[in-house]
């Protein structure tokens, strides 16, 4: 036999209550994405930047090396930074719509 058809539901539109929610959960991720960020430049600090700084560690080919990863985990690391900012002002930005949008919006009667 025929698969009953799903019955359609209807749309409705959020609640002033469920925007604000929605909006703080937002900001709350903001908040989270620029606490990463700042906590990213610290991720390497004290790891030698030179192949002068590696000498107790690494010698010749193998200090440059190093050298070379640590720049390019640097860069990885600047790029991520800027990522979780950009993130977060997103975020940021979605939740002022959302608590506009809740705003204009009807109270449940």
């Amino acid at each position: 036999m025929g698969e009953r058809p799903e019955p359609r539901r209807r749309l409705t539109m959020p609640t002033k209550d469920q925007l604000l929610r929605e909006a703080a959960d937002k900001e709350a991720l903001a908040v989270t994405f620029l606490r990463y960020a700042r906590t990213l430049p610290e991720a390497l600090e004290g790891i030698p930047a030179r192949p002068g700084d590696c000498e107790p560690f690494w010698r010749g080919p193998a200090a440059q090396r190093f050298v070379t990863q640590v720049r390019r985990l640097r860069r990885e690391l600047d790029d991520l930074e800027d990522d979780c900012l950009a993130t977060a002002e997103s975020l940021r930005r979605r939740a002022r719509r959302l608590r506009e949008q809740a705003a204009r919006a009807a109270d449940p009667a």
